[in-house]
């Protein structure tokens, strides 16, 4: 994100520490929550479930009586039982089976559930030491291609411990979700902003470091609770290893050896605390998470990676190796990429083609082109977001363009703000055709301190019909064969872990016609 954020916030001082030191779990929490059992508890992160399929879907959770110790409080094996229930008192178990927590992967566990049947839910736990797991729900997803009528999922990203509560999981948890689909910045390295609570490190680098911050985020009840009441969707950004890194770069030009040791751990503390499958299981500093999901014939997402693979930012100074406004004949080097060549050879054969009514692509940020000057004036582009890699944009606008999808629609998140913009052919035409429809969600607690320096970027956009970057939040999906119904929902405040949330702003795409109606 911003690389100007850390020298505004650094004139601010943080706020009381004290006010908020003692969280309660909100009274609509049901599923995920466990009274706690003494300070041998072994299921203090709850539970999770993701990666649905038609049927079966992952399940997950990780042994830590004391989750910010560097262990975990663990260091001998236990043998964990799984169950899934088609009940929530586990009277009808249909599916069991047994794991082995081990230290090298965090006492965690990655269940690959097979053999259900699609379209419905169920219930799971895990059981350890006689003790219970709080019990999760997780739902299948379709048989692919069969007619679906409706899928409702959330989206979040950008959740920063220290910057406030995650409250807008409560309501999203209200709204009961078929799905939730994270776009990245699950955790942060860094200390930064205003603090209504302590991150478990200022500066992450180790794997200790990672896995304490990810233990400690697993903490937080609403995303305990929001982990255990539906199947989640992942993606990354660069938070979960470094600000504005990119491939084996990080911005402070890390030695390279010191840069792939870090990136190793913060993956492998990623998957040990996720509810991803054993094939992204890491090798050394390499992690596949890019993936496809299917929803029967009425939603495909390409789920997408654009940090690991991608090539150095752009016209970069001896002083930053991260992100800046710049202008450079390197923009259009036609070879840069931001998902690298090797993804790009795995996305673009399926994109756009799987013939669902809704093709979505997940992607970390805004994927639009935003047209802005530099501090004289002059013309220039983001350099670490996708107007610092537009031959990776254009070809994707040009296979929209080719193939004529039924329904083209971009997901984003990173901007700490919310947009509803046109995805055109060509951005220097406002005439140009559209192609698509885009949204990106705020973030659920990372602030923003732009929002002048951005509306006065609008006029020069006019594919951007709608930003906003006063509030945090979520956003809302309600998907239909007719309607693809978008509502940002705000939070009143993230200094308050109860805070209500209410609809900013609602969109509404109408099938076949391009473009969103502001409702």
């Amino acid at each position: 994100m911003l690389n100007t954020r850390r020298q505004i916030l650094s004139g601010l001082s943080a706020l009381s520490l004290s006010a908020c030191a003692t969280v309660s779990a909100p009274t609509t929490m049901s599923l995920g929550a466990s009274p706690q059992k003494g300070l041998d508890y072994l299921f203090t992160l709850g539970v999770a479930s993701g990666d649905p399929v038609s049927d079966g879907f992952v399940l997950w959770t990780r042994l830590a009586p004391m989750p910010l110790a560097a262990n975990g409080g663990l260091s001998a094996p236990i043998n964990v039982t799984w169950q899934v229930s088609e009940d929530e008192n586990f009277a009808r178990i249909i599916k069991a089976g047994q794991s082995i927590a081990n230290q090298q992967w965090a006492h965690s566990v990655h269940v690959e559930v097979q053999g259900l049947q699609p379209l419905r839910q169920y219930f799971y736990r895990f059981i350890a030491n006689g003790q219970n797991s709080p019990t999760g729900r997780a739902k299948t997803a379709p048989m692919f291609g069969a007619p679906v009528d409706k899928l409702r999922f959330g989206i979040a990203s950008c959740q920063h411990y220290e910057q406030g509560f995650f409250n807008a999981y409560n309501d999203m948890v209200r709204q009961d979700p078929d799905l939730i689909v994270h776009l990245g910045d699950y955790i942060y390295e860094s200390s930064w902003g205003p603090q209504v609570r302590r991150q478990a490190t200022t500066e992450a680098i180790t794997l200790t470091d990672y896995r304490r911050l990810h233990a400690q985020y697993k903490t937080d009840p609403a995303l305990q609770a929001a982990h255990a009441h539906a199947p989640w969707l992942f993606i990354w950004d660069d938070h979960e290893v470094v600000n504005d890194y990119a491939n084996l770069n990080d911005e402070n030009y890390m030695p390279r050896d010191q840069m792939r040791a870090r990136r190793a751990a913060a993956y492998k503390a990623y998957y040990e605390h996720m509810p991803i499958r054993l094939r992204s299981r890491p090798q050394g500093e390499k992690m596949r998470l890019h993936d496809y999901f299917y929803y029967g014939n009425l939603m495909t997402m390409a789920l997408t990676d654009g940090r690991q693979y991608r090539d150095d930012q752009a016209c970069q100074t001896p002083e930053d190796g991260g992100a800046q406004a710049v202008n450079c004949s390197e923009l259009e080097d036609m070879s840069r990429s931001m998902f690298g060549k090797a993804q790009e050879s795995w996305l673009m054969p399926s994109f756009l083609r799987s013939g669902a009514t809704w093709e979505v692509l997940a992607q970390p940020t805004l994927f639009s082109r935003l047209y802005q000057k530099d501090r004289d004036g002059n013309p220039a582009s983001w350099s670490d977001g996708w107007d610092g890699y537009p031959a990776t944009r254009d070809m994707i606008l040009r296979a929209a363009e080719q193939r004529r999808p039924k329904n083209f629609i971009s997901i984003g998140g990173d901007m700490h703000s919310w947009w509803q913009a046109d995805l055109k052919t060509d951005y220097s035409n406002p005439q140009s055709q559209t192609v698509g429809t885009e949204f990106v969600t705020t973030s659920v607690t990372a602030h923003s301190y732009a929002y002048n320096r951005f509306t006065q970027m609008l006029p020069d956009n006019p594919h951007i019909h709608f930003f906003d970057d006063r509030k945090r939040g979520y956003s809302l999906v309600n998907v239909t064969p007719e309607n693809w119904t978008f509502e940002m929902k705000e939070v009143t405040s993230v200094y308050d872990p109860n805070a209500k949330a209410h609809t900013r702003k609602k969109f509404i795409v109408e099938s076949g016609r391009q473009g969103a109606i502001d409702v």
